[in-house]
């Protein structure tokens, strides 16, 4: 079997190991939940995923594991959502920024860093997009998105979990979203829409440590591996209770 995570900094171990740092897959808690369960991991996170880009690169993983001829009925996958306000957007070389094969992320209050790295005509496309996104329609585009990944499991016949990685309160008590969040399977999302039951506030509530290192670059957003060793037996409990493994 094989453990398939994505998400954002939270999942794929981000400032683990010194301040800034995107990433850190093998202390990052995926892997410690892959080694507890005895699979073998892959992490497809990155710092400053959004929703689209959790559902795109899931997308492409199935597609590439299918077409090298193997099972799907050893892939269990397990998402961290990220916050809704982030999208991704595919721009060619002439862009200053390319980080994940050309895939650039956007995401709300990071202009100053996106000025200095984004073309003008990149930026200028930031900006507009962060003036005009409104909570409503970032909650419509989520759910979404998130429905669209469970229906491509389904079909699959792929075991999942889905979580929060931080706060979901902008979804919750908006009854023009019920259209959309019925559509999601409450089985196998933990916490859908309880602001208490997604990563960063099970952390807070149990008090576990912030890093030194996000500590130091001024962050003070990513947890220590304590932490992460601590939410993979949380995670592990969920799937046992649920019977989802």
């Amino acid at each position: 079997m094989i453990l398939v995570s994505n998400g954002c900094s939270h999942t794929a171990g981000a400032e683990l190991e010194y301040a800034c740092q995107g990433e850190c897959y093998d202390r990052a808690w995926p892997k410690h939940l892959a080694d507890s369960l005895g699979y073998d991991h892959i992490n497809l996170s990155i710092s400053g995923a959004s929703t689209n880009r959790i559902v795109r690169t899931t997308y492409e993983f199935i597609y590439n594991w299918i077409k090298q001829g193997k099972s799907v009925k050893d892939v269990f996958i397990v998402v961290l959502w990220s916050g809704v306000y982030r999208t991704e957007i595919y721009v060619d070389k002439s862009h200053l920024y390319n980080y994940d094969n050309n895939w650039t992320p956007m995401v709300v209050g990071n202009d100053a860093i996106n000025k200095k790295q984004f073309s003008p005509s990149l930026y200028y496309y930031y900006k507009s997009w962060t003036a005009n996104m409104t909570g409503y329609q970032a909650s419509c585009e989520f759910y979404i998105a998130v429905t669209n990944l469970q229906n491509l499991l389904y079909r699959h016949g792929i075991k999942y979990l889905f979580m929060d990685a931080a706060n979901s309160g902008l979804r919750t008590g908006d009854i023009r979203l019920d259209p959309y969040r019925i559509q999601i399977d409450k089985r196998y999302y933990e916490g859908l829409d309880q602001d208490y039951n997604c990563y960063t506030s099970l952390c807070n509530y149990t008090k576990q440590k912030i890093s030194k290192y996000s500590i130091d670059s001024g962050f003070n957003s990513h947890y220590d591996e304590d932490s992460h060793i601590w939410f993979a037996k949380h995670i592990e409990h969920i799937l046992y209770k649920r019977n989802i493994l």
